[in-house]
């Protein structure tokens, strides 16, 4: 109990420390990265409470949507009894005060193509790889934000597509960077978000993409090992 208070804390005084969005996905790739799953629960539920807020005083429907997103996707990962219960009651709190707040109001969550269409999948992940480029020649945690407002833009989409891809290419990133700096930490970001990226999948292509990426990443940090053992 009290690492778990810790925890809570260290995440308080984080998030306080940055601003709204961006400290939340902050937070969220890291806890990716630990595999901290109690704190990726905590951080998705904290990004719901903040577009329920938000759409409260713009009575904006996309503030809803995101909202139930979040929420669905952190009662997904969820393994605790009294949290799973919160959530839920919260899930239902935002149903009935956009209901409330906007007059005819469907929720996204409940039309066919929720989760992202396969048409219009090339076109999200073209949006992002087009920011990249623009980076190109900036630091190298310039791309890094990039693919984390992505991410947290996609799960709270329930964007299941681009989610995926862009925790892929998240894992290339930190393997691209590790195999020029030698640095064994990016090779285990890499993995945990291949890792991440494997639970999320459905096909299973690139499952078997995925598993020998995983494979690929533990052989070149062991060969990294060594030749930092060898360096010394």
């Amino acid at each position: 109990m009290t690492s778990l208070l810790r925890k809570l804390q260290d995440l308080e005084l984080s998030l306080k420390s940055q601003h709204g969005q961006v400290g939340y996905g902050r937070a969220l790739r890291e806890a990716i990265i630990s595999s901290d799953i109690f704190t990726e629960v905590e951080v998705l539920k904290g990004l719901g409470d903040l577009h329920l807020q938000k759409g409260k005083l713009s009575k904006d429907t996309a503030e809803f949507d995101k909202a139930a997103g979040l929420y669905a996707a952190s009662l997904l990962l969820c393994t605790d009894p009294d949290m799973g219960q919160t959530l839920k009651h919260r899930i239902g709190y935002m149903e009935k005060l956009s209901k409330q707040l906007l007059q005819g109001y469907n929720p996204r969550y409940q039309s066919p193509d929720y989760r992202g269409t396969a048409d219009s999948y090339v076109l999200r992940v073209a949006k992002i790889c087009d920011k990249s480029d623009k980076r190109v020649g900036k630091p190298w945690h310039s791309v890094e934000e990039i693919y984390t407002e992505s991410l947290v833009h996609a799960i709270g989409n329930s964007d299941v597509l681009l989610e995926l891809e862009v925790l892929k290419s998240l894992g290339d990133l930190y393997l691209e960077k590790g195999k020029k700096t030698s640095d064994v930490s990016q090779f285990s970001k890499a993995a945990a978000m291949y890792n991440k990226a494997l639970t999320r999948c459905g096909d299973p292509e690139t499952k078997l993409t995925l598993e020998h990426r995983i494979k690929y990443v533990d052989k070149i940090r062991e060969v990294a090992k060594k030749a930092k053992t060898i360096t010394k």
